[in-house]
Order: structure tokens, then C-alpha cells, then sequence
């Protein structure tokens, strides 16, 4: 049975760039999660330093979130190889004050890495906030 990519609502859905990066914020404008997706095209898979840099924050996100947190945020890799990537990471429900100002740093900061790409890259990156409000 093939796996399906996470789907984005359609307020939320971007398209013109090769790598799609999407937070999502609660009413209150509080990180909850991401979505990142693509491969940006800048140079061959294995050797696309956007790719590498985008990859690296992801990682670098999830990895910290999952020792500072109590509870492991949800996290869906879809990745199939170097130029299909799909990671969604939600942050677990319920967590204290102190925990929510750790994954809110946490997240904040990825998500200005990734703005940071994309004011360079723009091209190649997209970033966007997707609120519920």
C-alpha cells in the first residue's frame, strides 16, 4: 500500500518554490509544528547546499524537541529518497507553560533558519505561517 503525503489545507498550500516550508500556529500565534517538502533543484541531490542547509534545521529542530520535551512531538517522514522529502513534526498536546516556551524557542529558531535560506534563496525556498484561527 503506497503512502500518501501529508495533506496541507488549502489556505495553507504553497507552490512556486522547490522547497515548501510551513509552520503551523494556534489561534494564539503559538508554533505547534511544520511542514517541510521538495528538494530544491538547486544542484544535483547529495550535493544541493540548500537542501543541506534546510535538512540540517529540520533535523536539528526535531532532535531538540524530542531531549527537551517530556513527550516526543508526532513526527511523519515521508521521505523516499534525496529528491522526495516529506517531514511533518506536530508538537504533543497538553504541555506545560515551561515546555511550550521550550518548543517555542525551538521552533522560532527554525523557523528563522529557514527564513534566513530563504532571503537568500528564495528561488529554491518557501516559508509561510499557516494560522487556526
Amino acid at each position: 500500500m503506497a503512502r500518501r503525503k501529508p495533506q496541507l489545507p488549502q489556505s495553507c498550500r504553497v507552490s512556486l518554490a522547490m522547497i515548501q516550508a510551513t509552520f503551523f500556529a494556534d489561534g494564539n500565534g503559538e508554533l505547534r509544528g511544520f511542514l517541510v517538502e521538495g528538494h530544491s533543484g538547486y544542484a544535483p541531490a547529495g550535493e544541493d547546499i540548500i537542501c543541506a542547509g534546510v535538512s540540517a534545521l529540520v533535523q536539528t529542530a526535531s532532535a531538540g524537541l524530542k531531549r527537551f520535551l517530556p513527550v516526543a512531538p508526532r513526527i511523519d517522514d515521508r521521505t523516499k529518497g534525496l529528491g522526495d522529502v516529506s517531514v511533518k513534526l506536530m508538537l504533543p498536546e497538553n504541555l506545560a507553560d515551561e515546555e511550550k516556551a521550550t518548543a517555542r524557542v525551538i521552533l522560532e529558531t527554525m523557523e528563522l533558519g529557514m527564513r534566513g535560506i530563504a532571503a537568500g534563496y528564495g528561488k529554491y525556498v518557501e516559508v509561510r505561517r499557516c494560522s487556526n484561527k
